[in-house]
């Protein structure tokens, strides 16, 4: 009797011991399923921001280059027309003489004087000079110069009128304010051609 009550015992003691082993190792893996949840969000966190950050300057990167398509052909247009052409304010205002003898006015205006303050430096188109009642027409924004080069350059009707702008982060500074608008990295595109006026034989 002894005896057997002892195997009885010691079989229940296993048995105990055996539960508490599986109790332990199911604790185990709740913490490291817990572990690999976390590291698992904070992936997709990570890569949810980039994500962001990339589409913002692929987007920005697309705006850019559609402000970029609509200036040149605007100005292109005028020049072409042109059969007298000046330049004015330091390479800021380009005058263009049609063949009707009305001059309209393409000119580059920051509103603050501040290059950083992007979204108000503008390039304007103003129709006709003569009349006060016809508002200049934007056809460019997000616009800054190139270093050392002046807007529009022009000697003379033998020549094209040379054009250098810039459309977008006017230089790599990943603390300016203007990075905060358009994402990380330089965005923008940088304008320098040459459009020749057709009809500067007319003058």
């Amino acid at each position: 009797m002894f005896r057997i009550h002892c195997f009885e015992h010691s079989h229940q003691f296993a048995r105990r011991g055996s539960r508490r082993r599986q109790r332990a190792m199911t604790l185990t893996e709740v913490i490291v399923v817990a572990v690999l949840a976390v590291l698992v969000s904070a992936a997709l966190m990570s890569f949810a921001l980039y994500f962001a950050k990339l589409s913002k300057s692929t987007f920005s990167q697309l705006k850019f280059s559609r402000y970029t398509k609509k200036a040149i052909e605007e100005i292109a247009k005028r020049v072409r027309y042109a059969k007298r052409l000046e330049v004015q304010d330091s390479g800021t205002r380009l005058l263009c003489t049609d063949e009707n003898d009305v001059t309209c006015a393409i000119y580059f205006s920051d509103d603050d004087d501040n290059p950083s303050t992007l979204v108000n430096n503008r390039l304007y188109y103003d129709p006709n000079t003569d009349d006060d009642g016809v508002d200049a027409i934007m056809i460019g924004c997000y616009i800054s110069s190139v270093p050392s080069k002046p807007v529009f350059d022009y000697l003379d009707r033998t020549s094209a009128v040379e054009i250098n702008f810039r459309v977008g982060d006017p230089r790599d500074d990943p603390g300016a304010s203007f990075q905060r608008e358009t994402g990380p990295g330089p965005q923008g595109v940088t304008v320098q051609t040459a459009v020749g006026p057709r009809n500067s034989y007319l003058d």
